[in-house]
């Protein structure tokens, strides 16, 4: 009787005391990552220079950069924002959930309809997928939640 209070003394402290792991990745490193994965290309179009903005309130992450087209010769920037996912496969932060905020030419003219197509086409395939940070394999691959913070993201193991 008396093993059994104290094992169940030792289980309450212990069970009180433990708390998730959370890794917070500076900004400065997701940066880093989509770096590297630049210029992307796919049907002509080149997408390069991109910049991020972490948005807390809505839990997404802004990406902007400069589209280029080698057939029309034309160059423009273009805005998306997106969600993190987990890929608990390959244990990494990918980009999912993509949505167009904007897409310009530059000089102010309009995109013509064939350019816009294929530039809604290209930003949504490149980026869907995308890894943007890869977890220490010591950490494991079950993840909680993905937090966004201006600064950082939180991944709570």
């Amino acid at each position: 009787m008396f093993i059994k209070i104290i094992a169940t003394i030792v289980i309450g402290f212990f069970s009180h005391s433990i708390h998730a792991l959370s890794l917070s990745i500076p900004k400065s490193i997701v940066d880093n990552s989509i770096s590297k994965k630049f210029p992307k290309e796919k049907l002509s179009i080149t997408l390069d220079k991109p910049t991020t903005k972490f948005i807390k309130d809505s839990q997404r992450i802004e990406l902007c950069g400069i589209w280029l087209s080698k057939i029309s010769q034309h160059k423009g920037e273009f805005c998306i924002n997106t969600q993190l996912t987990w890929n608990k496969s390959k244990g990494n932060v990918e980009i999912s959930k993509v949505n167009i905020l904007k897409i310009t030419l530059g000089e102010d003219k309009e995109l013509s309809n064939a350019l816009a197509a294929t530039l809604n086409s290209t930003l949504l395939t490149l980026f869907d997928g995308t890894s943007i940070y890869q977890a220490p394999e010591i950490i494991g691959k079950n993840l909680e939640a993905i937090e966004i913070t201006e600064s950082s993201l939180r991944l709570k193991f």
